[in-house]
């Protein structure tokens, strides 16, 4: 299956980034990681499903690919359909392996309310950045919103399911799954022992937590963070926002945030995610934890 829509110029920023992985970028959307090894290569989340990843992936490496998603959320498993008659498996975590149903149309929607008013108020900040401070690269320019009406999410059905410890050798290359519940239960990472990379998903952020959602867990949350945070992490690679490289220290900054909100040491404000849903902000040192009301 190839990509339902007409592919904008460009939708994708590719850039390598060190020891044979790089970052396929929807910038302001989704960022998902390919790993190469001798012999296979890993894509770990597969974007929108808005361009076509494949065709991306082809550019790089004709090797045999295995998908994983870090999770189900529809924005992380928008490119399985166009993938799944390529791939060698797409692999997720067992709790989640019933959720990868399709997108409700009025999901679709109100995403791409969301994208296009995204995208809007950006330019107003790229406009600035171009006459003084000269931050933004291309690759952390957003893309503007091509013709949606033909896009979809079908329900494609995982072919492996991935456990905690479970080792994936691509061939001169090994990588450890790790389950990292908390954004959602069926939350994975991929971790890299030797170059020290930890391919994060949701589970951390480069600027806020998403740890709102019904089915997301504070405690639980915190559990993972402090549990990645003994890793000899060297870099982190995050599924979202215009940074998508972290540096090594960032898993216990997080665990000492998911510590702090779990134990009652901060003062959170009322505020709302993108989407209106109503939450409480829990501001630190340059990211943000979103947990519910507390009722």
């Amino acid at each position: 299956m190839t990509s339902t829509l007409a592919d904008p110029a460009p939708w994708f920023a590719i850039r390598p980034l060190a020891d044979g992985v790089y970052v396929l970028s929807e910038p302001g959307h989704v960022n998902s990681f390919l790993v190469l090894g001798d012999e296979r290569a890993l894509l770990f989340d597969t974007g929108m499903g808005i361009g076509s990843i494949l065709r991306e992936v082809r550019t790089i490496t004709d090797l045999p690919l295995l998908v994983v998603n870090s999770h189900h959320h529809f924005d992380h498993r928008g490119g399985n359909a166009e993938l799944a008659p390529h791939a060698i498996d797409i692999a997720v975590h067992p709790v989640g392996a019933d959720a990868h149903g399709e997108a409700p149309a009025e999901w679709r929607t109100e995403y791409e309310k969301l994208a296009r008013r995204t995208v809007e108020r950006f330019g107003e900040f790229a406009r600035l950045d171009y006459e003084t401070f000269f931050t933004l690269t291309e690759a952390q320019t957003l893309r503007p919103i091509p013709d949606l009406s033909g896009w979809r999410i079908p329900a494609i059905r995982p072919t492996r399911t991935l456990a905690d410890g479970e080792l994936l050798d691509l061939g001169g290359r090994v990588l450890r799954v790790l389950h990292t519940p908390g954004h959602s239960p069926d939350g994975l990472c991929l971790w890299d022992e030797t170059t020290g990379s930890l391919l994060a998903g949701d589970t951390l952020l480069a600027a806020a937590f998403w740890a709102h959602f019904p089915e997301s867990d504070i405690a639980v949350f915190a559990g993972t963070t402090a549990r990645l945070a003994d890793l000899p992490t060297r870099q982190v690679l995050v599924a979202h926002n215009l940074r998508c490289v972290l540096p090594g220290s960032f898993p216990a900054q997080a665990a000492e945030a998911f510590a702090a909100v779990r134990d009652g040491r901060t003062r959170p404000v009322p505020y709302a995610d993108p989407f209106g849903n109503p939450l409480l902000r829990h501001d630190f040192d340059g990211f943000a934890i979103f947990a519910p009301e507390v009722s």
